[in-house]
């Protein structure tokens, strides 16, 4: 076998002048002369489940993981890998996705070892102990059977990347990290404490939990940690791509119908700062679609030029108007939502408003729009 020439042997002719030669771009010699104070950092230290919680997480048999209503990829994703680590681990497993499932998270959903339902908050009774995943209260899972507070009859668990509620009571046992990417994250972190085998269908629920909630791996939020997790996911198999088309690129005509019908609603407001589009019953019936196929459309008020806030106002289905909101950095969207009655992350939060009429709506949002940017926004 014929061994390539080592560069460090080669010879230099010296007669001339020696030249170094050029930082190859993205090398660590590039990367550092270009930031040299790179070398110094390092990931922050990231919180860990502690003993306490995974002792109540284990506890009893029959357990029930429920994820909020109408959940998203991070939802569905990190209620799934959860239940699926639990079962290998001898319990008796429910997943309860309230409310419209997304048609391309289906996927997640056909693994017959899992029971899948939708289970009511009276039929809590049933289990020995309540998982809420991606939020952390009964009200988020079935706002019109308990109230902002109300405990489930059975012990309560709660794993979240969102800001802490204020009832305390219901975060004696819970696992919050609002700086996490997800909440998958936080799966992610669980089941390595837990010692979890990492089979693939936990693999994938994990994967598209985080490329959900970071579009990708391509927002602001998208931290050290989850890159961490993901490239170890993807060593343990995980094909990222195949989650990636399954999670964005899988989408019925209808949401193209629909899509269409919607752009066609948008309106700039406030000097250009801000873009609204609307889905209306109307539009629903026209497409043949449903709420499910509306998730992130309010991202492409972002891709106009100027634009820093953006909102969806669409019907909900319930006699009401549900508002998401995106926004660039800079503009917290999070307290807007919460003075509306919603809640979120800083560049991604939503709100239910009472106004059946999105026209309605939409005035109520323009007006804390106007004060979230000022008299000079006109």
């Amino acid at each position: 076998m014929t061994k390539k020439p080592s560069h460090s042997t080669r010879a230099i002719d010296s007669a001339r002048p020696h030249s170094p030669e050029p930082r190859r771009p993205g090398s660590s010699e590039e990367a550092s002369h270009r930031f040299p104070e790179a070398q110094k950092l390092s990931a922050p230290e990231t919180p860990q489940p502690e003993a306490r919680f995974l002792e109540e997480l284990m506890r009893g048999q029959r357990l029930i993981v429920a994820g909020h209503l109408n959940p998203d990829g991070d939802s569905v994703g990190s209620s799934v890998a959860l239940a699926h680590a639990l079962k290998n681990m001898g319990r008796q497993m429910t997943v309860s996705l309230n409310g419209i499932v997304p048609c391309h998270l289906e996927f997640l959903t056909r693994d017959k070892s899992l029971s899948f339902k939708e289970v009511g908050f009276s039929e809590l009774e049933n289990y020995d102990r309540l998982i809420l995943v991606d939020c952390q209260s009964p009200f988020r899972v079935w706002p019109e059977s308990a109230y902002p507070g109300d405990e489930p009859p059975i012990p309560l668990v709660a794993i979240d990347h969102h800001q802490i509620g204020s009832d305390p009571a219901l975060h004696e046992a819970s696992f919050i990290d609002p700086l996490a990417s997800a909440t998958a994250e936080l799966i992610f972190k669980i089941l390595k404490s837990l010692k979890a085998e990492f089979t693939p269908p936990i693999i994938e629920a994990l994967l598209a939990g985080l490329i959900s909630d970071t579009g990708s791996f391509s927002q602001g939020n998208s931290t050290a940690e989850c890159f961490r997790q993901a490239s170890e996911l993807v060593a343990m198999g995980g094909d990222l791509e195949a989650v990636n088309q399954a999670v964005k690129q899988n989408w019925p005509l209808s949401r193209f119908q629909l899509m269409t019908m919607s752009l066609g609603s948008l309106q700039i407001h406030l000097g250009g700062r801000v873009a609204t589009m609307m889905v209306t019953e109307d539009m629903l019936k026209k497409a043949q679609s449903d709420l499910s196929e509306t998730e992130g459309l309010v991202e492409h008020t972002l891709l106009l030029a100027g634009v820093k806030l953006g909102a969806l106002i669409k019907v909900d289905g319930n006699g009401r108007t549900r508002v998401s909101l995106r926004s660039r950095p800079g503009v917290d969207v999070r307290n807007l939502a919460r003075r509306l009655g919603g809640g979120g992350h800083k560049q991604a939060a939503a709100y239910l408003d009472d106004n059946r009429e999105p026209e309605m709506a939409l005035r109520r949002f323009l007006a804390e729009a106007e004060s979230l940017f000022g008299s000079d926004s006109q």
